[in-house]
């Protein structure tokens, strides 16, 4: 249970571009902060948005909608489930973690800011209320992590050119004001920086190794449940639910199946479709036994989507021969499987 979701330096070997990249991101957060607080009547202005309409040609359209759909919950699904199944376990699952805490951190903050989207004629707004954007916040905190674990300089570029087009995208679409965008970066950038520091403060001060296997079990079920019931909204239940079932099943399944992301590229296929179906299935297919206007139901159904990523789904490979399994639970290699340039930053 020892494996580390980040380890420092951060950013870059070289001290002087880690130093540098930490000053850049409180340099972004802060000047986002101060466009807010002097013009915030400007970066809520609907005519701007207006304006931003007359360049929706059709490949525009295309491309932001691409964009914007790598900072939806769908991709996201689709992503960790692959990532857990067929590349790395630990990436897999403590990029989910960011997205999820993240996510019920947006949700929050929308949720006692309760400011309106712009009203555009033919745009079709989500339920929620428009400051910060979900989408900008948790693509730089995703995106973000997902380069800092990954250490490579070709994948931070495409991590800095998703966040970017993210955040534009939900512009040029409607969907958001520039200052949902800005709040959405100046909450972002901490709320990844945080995290990041707090993964290094569990590796450092060890304390996985102080929780037994029971009380971790046990923290991972109580304390999303806990957090689902005091917050307001019906997103922190499903989100809530899937952290609870992911943790679950990830913390066991270290402990008791040990599989592999190793395969065959066919059997990887194999995983990945048998493993989508079933998450959708599960996540879809249960809506109407298990309704999220019931916020214990919805908290349960996404639970077991979370427990079948984690758990179920790498113990049926095991069964089926599509996966293998490692002798002991810390013989996993923290690290993809599949091949990245050894360029770094």
């Amino acid at each position: 249970m020892n494996i580390p979701p980040v380890t420092r330096p951060y950013f870059s070997s070289d001290p002087a571009k880690e130093k540098a990249a930490v000053i850049l991101c409180w340099a972004v957060t802060l000047l986002s902060t101060l466009i807010l607080i002097l013009f915030w009547e400007e970066t809520r202005s609907l005519q701007f948005i207006a304006n931003l309409q007359q360049y929706r040609t059709p490949f525009v359209e295309f491309l932001f909608r691409f964009f914007t759909f790598l900072g939806d919950d769908q991709f996201f699904m689709v992503f960790f489930g692959v990532l857990i199944w067929c590349v790395s376990k630990p990436l897999g699952f403590w990029t989910a973690f960011v997205l999820l805490t993240s996510g019920t951190y947006s949700g929050l903050i929308k949720d006692m800011t309760i400011l309106e989207r712009p009203a555009l004629a033919g745009i079709i707004h989500p339920d929620n209320s428009a400051f910060p954007s979900g989408h900008t916040l948790t693509a730089i905190t995703v995106w973000g992590y997902l380069a800092v674990r990954l250490k490579n300089r070709n994948f931070w570029l495409w991590s800095a050119l998703t966040i970017i087009m993210i955040a534009v995208s939900r512009l040029i679409l409607g969907y958001h004001f520039l200052g949902d965008v800005l709040g959405g970066i100046a909450l972002g950038i901490p709320f990844l920086l945080f995290f990041l520091w707090l993964s290094t403060a569990f590796i450092e001060q060890k304390w996985m190794d102080k929780v037994s296997l029971p009380l971790l079990l046990s923290l991972s079920l109580a304390v999303p449940l806990l957090i689902s019931s005091v917050l307001p909204g019906s997103d922190p239940p499903k989100l809530m639910g899937y952290l609870a079932g992911a943790s679950f099943g990830y913390i066991l399944e270290k402990e008791k199946v040990r599989s592999a992301v190793n395969a065959p590229f066919f059997k990887q296929i194999i995983k990945s479709v048998i493993g989508l179906a079933v998450l959708f299935g599960i996540i879809m297919g249960l809506g109407p036994v298990l309704p999220s206007a019931v916020e214990i139901l919805g908290f349960i159904r996404y639970g077991l989507g979370g427990l079948w990523v984690t758990l179920i789904a790498p113990a049926l490979f095991v069964k089926l021969k599509l996966s293998g399994t490692t002798k002991e639970p810390d013989q996993e290699i923290d690290q993809p499987t599949i091949p990245l340039p050894s360029e770094s930053v």
